[in-house]
């Protein structure tokens, strides 16, 4: 799903028609939300001038890669960077200590 959508995002930035429509005719168009298709479509029959950025579709590649953990948080890297030192081990993602105060009537 990565590389489909990642050859989405390539040819919406190129505005490549015949490649869009190829993409949005592929099996793997069935699990885009309605919102990324409506993109491709509008940037599919725009023209050069028209100032339309793949906005969802970059969003939902984004989305994906964390998913799938193909990208790093960069607060991640941050603190791993902090607490990374000799013969430490590397968090994995960076914990929030979040005290909260529950009230019970």
């Amino acid at each position: 799903m990565l590389a489909y959508l990642e050859a989405l995002c390539t040819a919406l930035r190129r505005r490549d028609a015949a490649r869009i429509a190829a993409l949005l005719r592929h099996p793997l168009a069935s699990a885009l939300p309605g919102a990324v298709v409506d993109e491709a479509r509008r940037i599919a029959v725009a023209r050069p001038a028209d100032p339309i950025a793949p906005i969802q579709t970059l969003r939902l590649y984004h989305q994906t890669a964390h998913l799938f953990g193909a990208c790093d948080d960069p607060a991640s890297r941050t603190r791993q960077s902090v607490l990374a030192g000799p013969g430490n081990e590397r968090p994995r993602q960076m914990e929030l200590d979040l005290s909260v105060g529950i009230a019970v009537a």
